[in-house]
């Protein structure tokens, strides 16, 4: 089956503290019931917020499990959801292909792509900001979860004046951010940008493209790191934040596939095969034209990794979720 997508109520009652008063109940991944996701194609599923909800028995309520995806498989926000989640978690992915912050400050491949901006103000303020009783989601049972930054790294690195359109798009980033926060999340998971450099279409372009771009990329990543240490800082009841670092992660599997369980089956790290480009009839399928079979690339085509590395991202996120939380 083809799975590939293109790239394309509030806390009420009088003893209940006012939102803004209220703390971060974080106890681990554990307890995490309901996930809202953001982000562009490494993380969409094709979740339409306005058609059949999440439920016990339909964890991503549309399209079914896996979903959508870029990964020629389940991707990242799959793998949480069916293989290290816990509990049932509800998954209510507005990520989409092609994704940005703003599509006003870093144009993405087509104008009908939803930005990060749409997919906060459009699709979760409206829909699920005001709890509503489809989805009753709590501040103790929810995480928020952000993978962005792919597309305007990927379509901004060469511009002059890259690191000021940066400080530009994290000021969005960050109301967008705030937005959320009052609504009462309490929980946050930031994955970084990883080293999309060293996939198949930036080393197509030489040692300029993926010199420059990987400088970018870490201009990116450390504006991110500054823009969590200073949403935290602002609230003083510190809401819980985690910061994954998926660059290392990527780096490290391009380096040496055997280090992780999930990708140590990866035979080529660096190209694709185009037989594959578009996704496979199955998650393993094997064409004649290729040398090892789809889910021996750590590359689908020239910019989507394959699901084994999604793999290993989502239980490495899970290690970085319960870091310090007690099990007792």
């Amino acid at each position: 089956m083809k799975s590939f997508g293109l790239a394309l109520g509030l806390v009420t009652g009088a003893l209940a503290a006012p939102l803004e008063e209220r703390a971060s109940t974080w106890s681990g991944w554990k307890g995490v019931k309901n996930l809202f996701v953001f982000g562009d194609s490494y993380t969409q599923t094709g979740f339409d917020p306005k058609s059949t909800q999440p439920s016990a028995t339909n964890p991503f309520g549309n399209p079914t499990w896996p979903g959508w995806t870029s990964s020629n498989g389940p991707n990242w926000v799959g793998f949480l959801t069916a293989t290290y989640n816990t509990t049932k978690i509800k998954t209510y992915n507005m990520a989409y292909g092609g994704a940005t912050v703003d599509s006003a400050l870093v144009k993405p491949y087509a104008d009908t792509v939803l930005s990060l901006k749409n997919q906060v103000q459009d699709q979760f303020l409206p829909i699920y900001g005001k709890h509503p009783t489809s989805a009753p989601w709590k501040d103790s049972d929810s995480l928020f979860a952000f993978w962005i930054g792919i597309n305007d790294v990927g379509n901004s690195w060469w511009l002059a004046n890259a690191t000021a359109l940066y400080d530009q798009i994290f000021t969005v980033y960050d109301g967008l951010l705030e937005s959320i926060y009052a609504t009462g999340a309490r929980n946050f998971l930031f994955l970084s940008v990883p080293p999309i450099n060293k996939a198949p279409l930036t080393l197509a372009n030489g040692d300029y493209a993926i010199e420059n771009e990987g400088k970018m990329i870490e201009v990116w990543n450390s504006k991110l790191a500054n823009l969590t240490s200073a949403f935290s800082k602002r609230h003083s009841n510190k809401p819980k934040i985690f910061v994954h670092d998926t660059h290392a992660l990527f780096t490290q599997v391009i380096n040496n596939p055997k280090s992780f369980e999930q990708t140590a089956g990866l035979k080529n790290v660096t190209g694709y095969c185009t037989a594959y480009e578009n996704g496979t009839p199955t998650w393993y399928s094997s064409d004649p034209s290729c040398l090892y079979p789809v889910n021996e690339y750590l590359w689908l085509n020239n910019l989507h990794p394959t699901f084994p590395i999604h793999n290993a991202t989502a239980a490495s996120v899970v290690k970085t979720l319960n870091a310090g939380v007690k099990t007792d």
